[in-house]
């Protein structure tokens, strides 16, 4: 399985010029060719991006540095998908188009729109099984995205705020300079947030004839989102789901527009089961979240779905070997790094409200 386009590192090389990093060394570690990032559609090895952006950020000691690469790139960084999202009547409209051909970014990368009262969230979500905490990969993203939508419908589509999982940055200087809005760490979300009112303003460039044209154009020219298995659609919806309480086989069933019954019996048919999958997705999940040391070990148990922090134990034991404040305290100790040293935890993580999963395209 692929990672995502190189578009994002575009211009890694000029960028990690400048702080002083030599990125040939770095790119050829990741196994990416420096004329790979000629072609922004090349699709890189699972993982390299994220792990290209962490460990430039980590050498140079710059937790800035996904904010100056997403600082160099526009619209055009989201590829072709960029040309129809300019079509969009609303706001709503092209965050519905992206989701919708959000494939042709990543295939490790999945958004999804919650709306809840007179507010919105673009979650994001990396969905690989990675052994770090992908901070910049995630900040890049949402640079990216809150950054193409600005320059679409210019100061109307302005986010309200960002948010992510890690600790941030002593100073935010140039994560404000490029963002242009607030930006919230130890958050349980990583996203972008939106108004109501900012969800449903127009589009200055809108042309309903075009945008017809644009629209059905990309829907028979474009590639179609790959066939997945249940077991990785249901993977999938957990990622999105699960930290907002609702990872039963029941919510998962109607994020994917089926009956429990039948996603039971399509996850039996390919020799797997609902609580298998939620297993696997727990452990895949729960080495980042106990990495992010912002978070307190009962918050990480609520963000996997338990109820109490006994529960989270019983189950982080039994799977793991030793109690969850064992493997953080293990860990601390073999990966502490001047990136991390520099991050300022808030006193207390930055809530945005667990909001209802928003109906599938």
């Amino acid at each position: 399985m692929t990672s995502g386009r190189a578009a994002i590192l575009m211009n890694y090389v000029s960028v990690a010029l400048e702080v002083g990093l030599d990125p040939y060394r770095i790119l050829a570690d990741a196994g990416v060719n420096p004329s790979q990032l000629r072609n922004p559609e090349e699709r890189l090895p699972r993982g390299a991006i994220a792990s290209i952006l962490e460990r430039s950020a980590m050498e140079a000691n710059c937790p800035q540095f996904a904010m100056l690469i997403a600082e160099r790139r526009d619209l055009s960084a989201l590829g072709p998908v960029s040309l129809v999202l300019q079509q969009q009547e609303t706001l709503e409209d092209a965050i519905r188009t992206l989701i919708r051909y959000q494939h042709l970014l990543s295939d490790l990368l999945t958004f999804s729109l919650e709306i809840e009262d007179d507010s919105a969230l673009v979650r994001t979500q990396i969905v690989s099984n990675i052994d770090f905490v992908p901070r910049q990969a995630h900040e890049a993203v949402g640079a990216i995205l809150a950054r193409a939508f600005v320059e679409i419908g210019g100061a109307a589509w302005k986010a309200d705020c960002l948010h992510f999982m890690h600790a941030g940055p002593r100073t935010l200087d140039v994560h404000h300079r490029v963002l242009g809005c607030p930006v919230m760490f130890g958050s349980d979300v990583n996203g972008v947030v939106y108004s109501l009112a900012t969800l449903r303003a127009r589009n200055p460039s809108y042309r309903s004839n075009l945008a017809a044209y644009a629209n059905s154009y990309f829907e028979t020219q474009l590639p179609s989102a790959p066939v997945l298995s249940e077991v990785e659609r249901t993977r999938r919806a957990l990622y999105v789901l699960l930290s907002s309480g609702h990872a039963s086989i029941e919510h998962v069933a109607r994020h994917l527009g089926v009956a429990p019954r039948t996603l039971q019996r399509r996850l039996d048919a390919e020799g797997s089961g609902f609580s298998a999958v939620l297993n696997h997705v727990r452990r895949e999940l729960v080495v980042r979240h106990l990495l992010n040391a912002v978070h307190p070990l009962g918050s990480v148990g609520e963000m996997l779905g338990y109820a109490s922090p006994a529960a989270f134990t019983r189950w982080f034991s039994s799977e793991f070997g030793m109690s969850p404040s064992a493997w953080r305290r293990h860990a601390g100790e073999e990966t502490a790094s001047p990136l991390a040293r520099d991050g300022a935890p808030p006193s207390e993580p930055a809530a945005f409200t667990p909001l209802a999963p928003f109906p599938p395209l």
